[in-house]
């Protein structure tokens, strides 16, 4: 067994064969708790803290095992679903999937194994519906595939599945940066520093495998985006923010696309990474230079003010090859350029989606007269809201 990989069975590609508790008689659940700590991935429980992609990951290759001795049914151990009145939607299957908080060990497999077998018993009641949850909701007549109606309800049209959200991203996105955050003027840096930096970061960990599981990868990369923040300060983080469908989509960096593609030797790696930064910081500067064409600006400068954005809007629309989101880049720019001119936080955000409008596309430059048009919408919602 791989222990960086996994391949798991698609759950939601089960049929009622592949899942029917009739079709496995000797299954006995209370067996399953020491099935569970027989497992050999089960001697490296996770301490408690430990990053949720390796938690996440960790549990797949329990799933993995428990596969690998009771069949693909399993996959599901991490599911419940019930009947439930769901916002607009009236009464819908509503699948949710959860997995167990880490603690201690013990606990922590034994929270695993009481969730398959709590999964067991969700398909013994699917079977036969004997608590009447959820006949009532299957789909009329008969489909021929001797299913029972129950399963045809919680799979049926109209099924949402509700994920656990992830909070303890350690690092903001690029474009959550504010122009603080990213303003290089009176901020020292010494581009000869970096090679050494990217360096000694690329062999604090050993590289995953360019096959290795995304979570692994993910957070290796995050890893090194930490310690460019800690030695340089939060505006590292851009370094990812590539060109096109790369890991931050529709930035303005072309050294770096994603792990698969610029992730290779450890000596390579490193001149990517560096040639990245040193990218984005050349970038910095020039967005700054580029403010300070134009500010100051009173707020009534509506000719001003449209100069300033039509030639932002340019400016970021070349350097991102206008490819994929780029203009989720421009919008970040305009902000920053806001909060340098001194607009206040609280309307910044509604203050340039109101004026772009949806009249960015993704892949698409725009015309001039679209340009202008922003432009001028801004300008005067600038000149409305004062600085």
């Amino acid at each position: 067994m791989n222990t960086d990989q996994v391949s798991l069975p698609d759950f939601w590609q089960l049929t009622w064969k592949d899942v029917d508790p009739a079709a496995r008689p000797a299954f006995d659940p209370a067996r399953v708790v020491e099935l569970v700590r027989e497992l050999p991935p089960a001697a490296e429980v996770p301490p408690v803290g430990t990053d949720w992609r390796l938690v996440d990951f960790w549990y797949d290759r329990m799933t993995e095992a428990l596969v690998a001795h009771l069949g693909d049914w399993v996959v599901g151990w991490r599911y419940t679903v019930a009947m439930e009145n769901y916002q607009d939607r009236g009464v819908i299957p509503l699948w949710r999937a959860q997995r167990p908080e880490v603690t201690t060990p013990g606990e922590t497999l034994a929270r695993l194994a009481d969730a398959v077998v709590a999964w067991h018993e969700l398909l013994v009641e699917l079977s036969t519906d004997a608590r009447g949850r959820f006949v009532a909701a299957a789909p009329a007549g008969v489909d021929g595939t001797g299913e029972p109606p129950a399963w045809r309800a919680v799979q049926g049209h109209g099924r949402i599945t509700i994920y656990p959200a992830h909070q303890d991203r350690r690092l903001p996105y690029p474009s959550e940066l504010s122009w603080a955050d990213t303003d290089p003027r009176d901020r020292f840096f010494d581009p000869d520093t970096v090679r050494s930096a990217v360096s000694d970061l690329v062999a604090a960990s050993e590289l995953p495998s360019p096959a290795a599981d995304w979570r692994l990868r993910d957070l290796w990369l995050e890893n090194v985006s930490a310690g460019l923040v800690d030695r340089y300060g939060w505006w590292a983080v851009g370094w990812r923010w590539s060109v096109g469908e790369g890991e931050f989509d529709g930035g303005p960096v072309g050294s770096w696309c994603c792990f698969s593609h610029s992730v290779t030797t450890p000596e390579a790696t490193t001149t990517a990474i560096s040639a990245a930064l040193l990218e984005w910081r050349h970038w910095l500067d020039d967005v700054a230079e580029r403010f300070d064409r134009f500010l100051p600006l009173a707020a009534d400068d509506l000719d001003g003010w449209e100069r300033a954005v039509a030639h932002l809007v340019t400016a970021v629309g070349d350097r991102t090859q206008y490819e994929s989101e780029w203009h989720g880049c421009c919008m970040t720019v305009l902000g920053w350029f806001l909060d340098a001119a001194g607009v206040a936080s609280t309307g910044r955000e509604d203050m340039i989606e109101l004026a772009v409008a949806g009249r960015f596309d993704r892949w698409v430059e725009p015309s001039r007269a679209v340009v202008e048009s922003v432009a001028e919408d801004l300008a005067r919602r600038v000149a409305a809201d004062g600085l």
